[in-house]
């Protein structure tokens, strides 16, 4: 094959003249910009201009280039979802007779004033209830809440509660997130007074140990907190709690265990402090999908100040990452930890494993009591079914005239190790020993943030189970 000089200048030169005109054009499509002439907001019955307006990644005024607009668009709704003010948020672009771009947002608000009825197991999870209590009714509490979710249209929260049963409570709360005009700063109270005859005073092998008077109140608490709140952005949120408690307990108590209260008295009032930060940069935060989210506390019990002076000081923090894979495939980790100073802290406040969410699957069943602690989560999921938005003109109101769920199948796998083990504690054999679980579930979730998670779970005693949850497993 013969090599001609002037035939590879040519090709050279010609590809020279065409390459860059295609990148110029390509380049111009990619760098096309628009400025947003307004924002308008619709839907939003009771729900202030200004609350959407603070979620908002964009501004009036702002150029946005045509290629990044589907993301900006996108971060904005998820704002506005985690919020919990909205079912449905959409927000698309209009272009106006004048030439001018304007962004339409258009909400739809959710019920906002729940006169519920209370009907709620009083236990650490589900399945404890179901199989340790065997459905007892005596573990059930009862009675009425009232709230209100949007008071004023600010996002401001009312709760008022009256309740029977295995905890005989009342309490109110009022939550403001915003005091000034620039809706950074905020302020909540909560105030609640509570009474029961039968509580756990110490476990014995990995399950709690009750103790019961029905001719007498056993214990008798008041709990009061007040939070600052200051948010930085839009993702970053700071919290200084100021907390006071207040519990009495039946000397019978005093017959059973050495460390419920501090000092191991029959009553104790004492203070606490806490700041807490928390970046939540989520898709969907009752189930997310993609994001991530960060959180971080200082926490001091008793002060040493007031009756029996006490100090229990202890630091926090969780880490979840969440991945989008392709359309229908998603993975999750998250990585949570607790230090605390090391002292022999008091029943009624010591919280280890397997309280709340801090649980490794598969041992639902058991607590495992002490001080510090490491939790690692990992989940893949599965969407084999999404069902869009659905039109429900039978129910009559703008809140529940749409409806949506999804399924979706998951595997995971958990691992945690606890340490500083209380030492009035009987047969703690889960603390200082690796705790695996792993299993397979279905997660059903639907619209009003409702989450079912059917799951069946192995842990390393070789034990396994079918739980049902009611909450996003991290």
């Amino acid at each position: 094959m013969r090599f001609y000089p002037h035939s590879f200048i040519l090709a050279l030169l010609f590809s020279a003249f065409f390459i860059p005109a295609h990148s110029q054009n390509k380049d111009t499509t990619a760098n096309k910009k628009f400025v947003v002439y307004d924002i308008y907001v619709d839907g939003n019955y009771k729900t202030r201009t200004s609350i959407i307006h603070r979620e908002l990644t964009f501004q009036k005024g702002d150029t946005i280039r045509m290629s990044e607009w589907p993301s900006i668009a996108l971060r904005s709704k998820d704002n506005l979802m985690n919020t919990s003010l909205f079912n449905f948020v959409t927000i698309d672009t209009a272009h106006m007779s004048t030439g001018q771009t304007a962004v339409t947002i258009t909400v739809v608000e959710k019920w906002y004033i729940w006169p519920t009825p209370i009907f709620q197991v009083e236990e650490r999870n589900f399945n404890v209830w179901w199989e340790q209590d065997h459905r007892s009714l005596s573990k059930v509490d009862y009675g009425f809440s009232l709230a209100d979710n949007n008071t004023l249209g600010l996002r401001q929260v009312l709760r008022v509660s009256f309740q029977l049963g295995y905890t005989q409570q009342f309490g109110i709360g009022y939550s403001i997130p915003y005091l000034d005009k620039h809706q950074k700063g905020g302020l909540q109270f909560v105030l609640t007074s509570s009474q029961n005859k039968d509580i756990a005073y110490t476990s014995e092998g990995g399950i709690l140990t009750f103790l019961n008077t029905p001719e007498n109140t056993l214990r008798q608490e008041y709990t009061g907190r007040l939070d600052y709140t200051y948010r930085q952005g839009i993702y970053n949120t700071h919290y200084l709690e100021v907390n006071f408690h207040s519990c009495t307990v039946n000397d019978t108590i005093l017959k059973v265990t050495q460390d419920y209260l501090p000092g191991n008295q029959t009553s104790a009032n004492f203070f606490g402090l806490k700041y807490f930060f928390r970046r939540d940069v989520r898709d969907y935060a009752p189930y997310p999908l993609s994001g991530y989210y960060i959180d971080f506390s200082i926490n001091d019990y008793g002060l040493d100040i007031l009756n029996h002076p006490f100090n229990i000081l202890y630091v926090q923090s969780s880490l979840h990452k969440y991945w989008t894979i392709s359309k229908n495939f998603f993975y999750a980790t998250m990585i949570e930890g607790k230090l605390s100073n090391n002292v022999v802290q008091p029943y009624y406040i010591q919280k280890g494993l397997g309280y709340s969410n801090d649980i490794v699957r598969g041992y639902e069943d058991y607590v495992v009591d002490g001080n510090d602690y490491a939790l690692v989560k990992n989940e893949i999921k599965f969407r084999f079914l999404n069902v869009p938005v659905q039109n429900l003109p039978l129910f009559g109101f703008r809140q529940f005239d749409k409806a949506y769920y999804a399924l979706y199948l998951t595997l995971y796998s958990d691992w945690a190790y606890l340490t500083s083990p209380s030492p009035y504690v009987v047969n703690n054999f889960l603390a200082n020993k690796s705790l695996w679980g792993n299993g397979v579930g279905i997660d059903l979730v639907a619209y009003y943030d409702l989450i079912w998670r059917f799951e069946y779970s192995f842990n390393a005693l070789g034990q396994h189970g079918f739980f049902l949850h009611f909450q996003a497993g991290m």
